[in-house]
């Protein structure tokens, strides 16, 4: 017979089950008289195993790379990688959600989380694979708690570089230049790096 009480499934002890090592190590309590032992449930929350760990981002383009270089880009950090959905290029939309943003999070100042987290967002440029710019905003949505990055140059970035959702993936990377937050994103398509 099991019986719940505060939220624990108790069996009666009088029902005899197999005592294993684990069993054992269960501390047993005594109420009214019978002594209970509290049985541990199975989690309902599925565990999702990766046979591989994630694979570490692709070395950028070299156009992107003497872009940096000649703008003396330094703090260079990888971001995050993601598969573009339809809504990150959906015109109608023109915006690009960064998902898991801790990186891009602690990589701010505080003055900069002060103007993500304001109306209007924070000015950036955008680096794509081959070199050319993008003038977009960071901001972060406070409903959703997600940051995006969005403006046309979002929706040109999308055409100039022939992004397909579904079929493409980012690689976003960020850096400073002239005491400025800028990013550069590498475009990939089947695995491999656009050049």
């Amino acid at each position: 017979m099991m019986v719940r009480l505060f939220g624990v499934d108790i069996r009666n002890p009088n029902v005899k089950l197999e005592e294993t090592e684990r069993t054992k190590k269960r501390k047993s309590t005594r109420l009214f008289g019978q002594e209970i032992v509290p049985q541990r449930r199975k989690s309902d929350i599925k565990k999702i195993r990766s046979s591989s760990p994630p694979s570490p981002p692709s070395a950028l383009p070299f156009p992107l790379m003497e872009t940096i270089r000649e703008m003396e880009g330094k703090d260079l950090i990888f971001v995050v990688r993601k598969i573009l959905k339809r809504s990150d290029t959906d015109p109608s939309l023109n915006r690009f959600l960064i998902p898991n943003n801790e990186v891009l999070w602690g990589f701010l100042s505080e003055a900069e989380k002060a103007v993500v987290e304001g109306g209007n967002g924070l000015g950036v440029v955008v680096v794509d694979p081959r070199g050319g710019m993008y003038d977009m905003k960071l901001k972060k949505w406070m409903s959703l708690n997600k940051i995006v990055l969005n403006s046309s140059g979002w929706r040109k970035f999308v055409k100039d570089n022939g992004v397909k959702a579904e079929d493409d993936s980012v690689e976003l990377w960020s850096f400073r230049a002239f005491s400025k937050l800028y990013f550069g994103m590498n475009v990939k398509r089947d695995g491999s790096p656009s050049n």
